[in-house]
This record gives C-alpha cells, sequence and structure tokens, in this order.
C-alpha cells in the first residue's frame, strides 16, 4: 500500500501536501461564496423577483436532503476502501462542470436543477476533504492545520467577491479587457450569471493541487466495497450512537442545531440587505468583505485556541458570539449597524468550521473517520433542510416582507440556544496531538 502524495522521512506528511490541503479550502469557499452566498441567490432574484427567498431557501433545502441520504454511504464505503482521494476528486470535477453549466442554463428551472446538482457534489466532496485532516495534521496539531484551511477560505472569499463582482458590476470593461476571450460574456445590468464560468475556473484551478499531493494512507487493510456492505455499517454506527458512539451522537445532534442557524444566516445575508435595508451589489459585497476579514483572524486565532484550551470550550466560545451577532443583526435599524455586526459574524463564522472539524477527530475512531465525517455532513445536510425550509415557511407565513426577514433571522438565536445546550453534554475530549494511528507506518507502507 503506498501513499498517493509525498511524506517527510519522519512520516509526517509533507508541508507541501499540507499547503495544497489548506489550498482546497481556498477553492471550495469561492464556489461557497459565489453560488450558495451571493451570485446564484442575486440570479435567481432576478428571475423571479420576489418569489426568490422562498425558491432559493427550497431549493437549498432540497439538495441538502440529497446530501444526507448520500453522504454517510459515501463516507463508508470510503472507509471500506480506505481511500479518499479518489473521490475528493471525481466529485469536485463534476461540481466545476455543473457550475460551468450554470452559465448556460436556459432558464430558472435549469439553472435551480443544476444548482441542486452541483451544491450536492460540492458538499460531498467535503466529506472526504475533512476526512484527509489527521492525515496533514499529524504531529502539527490538528487545530492550527483546521484554522490555516479555513482562514485560507476566506481569504478565497474575500478575492473572489474583489474579482468576481467585476464580471457582474462592470461586465462591459471585464469583456473589452477579455478581448475575444469574452464573448461569453451578458451585458447590461447586473448580470450576475456572468460570475459563474470564472467561479468555476477558480474552483478547479486551486483543487488541483490536493489531486495530486495529499496523501491517501490506510489505517487498516481495505474490504470489498459495496453498496450493501456499505448501507450496514452506516446503519451498524447509527445504533451505536447511542450506545459506544454516544458522545458523537450528542455532537451530532448539536452539530445539527448550530449548523442550522449558523448556515441559515449565512446563505440569507445577502437578501436580508436587500430586502430589509435595499442594500445593492456593491453594498452587499464591501458587507462581505468587512466580514470576511475578520473570519481569516478568527479561524486562524480559534485554531490555535482549540489546540491550547480544546475543541469544546472554544467551540462553546464561538456559538455564544454566534447567538449574540445574529440577535444584534435581527434587530439592526439601519445598515450601517450590520458593518458594527460584521466582525463578529466574522470570527463566529471562521471558529465554527475551524473547530467543529477537529472536535470530531477528538471524538471519533480513525478507522471510521470516512464514514463520522459522512455522518458529520449529514447533519450539516439535514440542518440545511431544515433551516431553509423554516425561513421558506416563515417568508410566507409573514408576506416575504423586512419584517418577516427579521422574523426568520432572529428565530435562528432559539435554535443556537439549543445547540449550546446539548454541546455541554458532550465530553471534552482532545485529538492525539502527534495523531499516531496516521504516522509513521501509515504513510510509508
Amino acid at each position: 500500500m503506498r501513499a498517493s502524495g509525498p511524506a517527510e522521512s519522519n512520516g509526517r506528511a509533507s508541508a507541501l501536501a499540507v499547503w495544497a490541503w489548506v489550498l482546497y479550502d481556498f477553492a471550495n469557499t469561492i464556489f461557497s461564496l459565489s453560488i450558495l452566498t451571493v451570485f446564484f441567490p442575486a440570479w435567481v432574484d432576478q428571475q423571479v423577483g420576489s418569489a426568490s427567498g422562498w425558491l432559493f431557501n427550497s431549493a437549498t433545502a432540497f439538495s441538502a436532503l440529497l446530501v444526507f441520504l448520500t453522504a454517510p454511504i459515501l463516507g463508508a464505503m470510503a472507509d471500506l476502501r480506505q481511500r479518499r482521494v479518489p473521490y475528493l476528486v471525481v466529485l469536485t470535477l463534476i461540481s466545476v462542470l455543473l457550475t460551468v453549466g450554470l452559465d448556460v442554463a436556459g432558464g430558472v428551472v435549469v439553472g435551480v436543477a443544476l444548482f441542486v446538482a452541483a451544491d450536492l457534489t460540492y458538499q460531498s466532496a467535503i466529506v472526504f476533504y475533512n476526512a484527509l485532516l489527521p492525515v496533514v495534521a499529524a504531529g502539527r496539531g490538528a487545530g492550527k492545520i483546521s484554522g490555516y484551511g479555513t482562514a485560507a477560505g476566506y481569504v478565497g472569499t474575500i478575492l473572489a467577491l474583489i474579482f468576481l463582482t467585476f464580471f457582474v458590476s462592470d461586465a462591459e470593461a471585464m469583456r473589452s479587457i477579455l478581448g475575444p476571450f469574452g464573448g461569453w460574456m451578458q451585458t447590461g445590468g447586473e448580470q450576475n450569471s456572468n460570475a459563474f464560468l470564472p467561479t468555476a475556473v477558480l474552483y478547479l484551478l486551486f483543487s488541483l493541487p490536493v489531486f495530486f499531493l495529499v496523501p491517501d494512507p490506510a489505517v487498516r487493510p481495505p474490504r470489498p466495497v459495496a453498496l450493501g456492505v456499505a448501507y450496514r455499517d452506516v446503519v451498524r454506527t447509527l445504533r451505536n450512537l447511542r450506545g459506544g458512539y454516544a458522545s458523537i451522537g450528542t455532537f451530532i445532534l448539536a452539530t445539527i442545531l448550530y449548523m442550522d442557524a449558523a448556515n441559515t444566516a449565512v446563505s440569507n445575508i445577502a437578501l436580508y440587505g436587500r430586502k430589509v435595508f435595499g442594500m445593492d451589489s456593491v453594498e452587499i459585497r464591501n458587507l462581505l468583505l468587512f466580514s470576511t476579514v475578520f473570519a481569516v483572524v478568527g479561524s486562524a486565532a480559534t485554531g490555535f485556541a482549540t489546540d491550547r484550551v480544546g475543541p469544546k470550550r472554544t467551540l462553546l466560545a464561538v456559538l455564544v458570539l454566534w447567538l449574540v451577532s445574529i440577535g444584534l443583526a435581527a434587530a439592526a435599524l439601519e445598515p450601517w449597524m450590520l458593518f458594527l455586526v460584521g466582525p463578529l459574524v466574522g470570527v463566529a463564522l471562521g471558529g465554527t468550521w475551524t473547530v467543529s472539524r477537529v472536535m470530531l477527530v477528538a471524538l471519533s475512531p480513525p478507522e471510521k473517520l470516512g464514514e463520522f465525517f459522512g455522518l458529520f455532513s449529514l447533519a450539516g445536510r439535514f440542518s440545511a433542510v431544515l433551516g431553509p425550509a423554516l425561513t421558506a415557511i416563515l417568508l410566507l407565513s409573514f408576506g416575504r416582507g423586512a419584517m418577516a426577514y427579521r422574523v426568520s433571522i432572529g428565530s435562528l438565536t432559539l435554535i443556537m440556544a439549543l445547540g449550546i445546550f446539548l454541546l455541554l453534554r458532550v465530553p471534552d475530549a482532545r485529538p492525539d496531538p502527534t495523531l499516531e494511528e496516521f504516522v509513521p507506518e501509515a504513510l510509508v507502507k
């Protein structure tokens, strides 16, 4: 059995492999910003007007339901084969191609269908990306490496906001600059679809290093891969969530709640700014840029805090910050008040992703890490079904006006509080500082 990427002589993954892994966070966050947060929701708004909030949240919920049904099985199959990188490669490439397809969508129905499929493959790829964290973090500190990845992701967000907005707001100038290569661009007003092709190109470009440079070691002998076997493994694990894996079960339930609140708040921020305060694309971009600077800082800071005081204490602090920031955003009276909340949201957002995956590594047996990250993704996707579905219901119930958006965002504070309550019941586990299950033998066999 041979690793698929470089390793140092001491058995640790090489620094090049670490930064290849970090760079993938940079890549997939570009997709997340463009397709899940800013430009695709704005494109839907252009297509259908006042129904955009309901349609976008319904599509997001449906795509999350598909991930909910498939992610644990994919994770179990990866554990059976003891391979993660091939799944990561295939799913990422499919997501890139579907993102290209958004640029040539023939209407809102086709566009929403492509969005659902692109989101499904994007979210599924993250299952295998996260499962590679112990490989690259061995001997280095899982919190620190996770923080580097999340910080790189938000640097990608900043650059994507600046770069992609030119294709939308200054389409004529960009088409002139690109010359014969800009013929695909549409001009006249805000053309949010112009962001889709550049998103796909950047997503692919910065994903390439992880395909070739990150080791993919086995921590147990591979077993035959069959859908029935994978399904039985998932069922067995789910049954054990009340027994041998009870702490993971409680953590996953807490994750459903706090991810529900966090993801719903982030995915609706652009629409919230538009509908409540009448903010245009440039104002929303500036708000997201300002907040994301603090997400970079928060990612790195919570990564170091995780290694120092443990993931549970750090995550609790992050969730309290979410509770405060969501409440302030829902009560904001003027657009400038969102810029006061922005730094809090940024730090909380960066910290959530940094600490959560380290917490799961600390609680999980290494030979089942892919399966548990599948369940972790399932929790995130279930929350992504629950959150947008609840938002869509509230928007319909309260008339889809400014007050409806305030109520839907404000309701997230209750969900976050429940997540904090459950997290208090999870053991204060910490990953082994060397993660010896992955070094040195696993990388050199």
